[in-house]
């Protein structure tokens, strides 16, 4: 191998993590810009983004764990919900034999104020997507999913520095 090989590779890495840096950057700005667009704050947004994933996924979040997922308190995430459902965007709902859990789902006129401003894009990100090999996509796939298993592990593993 040329010494110019090891150079090109780190050189090659360094870009791959700017990239995918940069793309969770454009992520974070059009949440915010959601959240605009909807005259929430981006906290809200946020939340509401949550309990729809995990809607889609099958398993609806309680109170508790959307306070993990958006980092706010159980008291902050109380009002943060009062206020979605006034907006008419969430319901809290107490399903299955305990009656004691509570559970977050989205309403429909959340959904489809969240479709029409997020299919466009879709439609880009698919054209964009569909470039690519399906070999080429795992690839893509499996560096994203091992850089974000490396930022989870740096994060679980890792205590803040203290501030003076």
């Amino acid at each position: 191998m040329t010494e110019a090989g090891p150079a090109r590779a780190s050189d090659a890495r360094t870009r791959v993590v700017q990239s995918f840096t940069a793309f969770s950057a454009a992520q974070n700005e059009l949440s915010r810009f959601f959240a605009r667009s909807m005259s929430m704050h981006t906290t809200d947004a946020a939340a509401v983004v949550q309990i729809i994933k995990a809607e889609e996924r099958g398993r609806p979040l309680t109170p508790a764990r959307l306070a993990e997922r958006v980092g706010l308190s159980p008291g902050a995430t109380s009002i943060l919900l009062g206020r979605l459902e006034e907006a008419g965007y969430v319901e809290r709902t107490r399903e299955g034999t305990d009656r004691r859990i509570v559970t977050l789902h989205s309403t429909a006129a959340i959904n489809a104020a969240a479709d029409a401003f997020f299919d466009p894009l879709q439609q880009q990100l698919e054209k964009v997507l569909g470039e690519f090999t399906a070999a080429q996509l795992d690839t893509i796939v499996r560096a994203a999913d091992e850089l974000r298993a490396a930022v989870e592990s740096y994060l679980g593993d890792s205590t803040p520095p203290a501030r003076d």
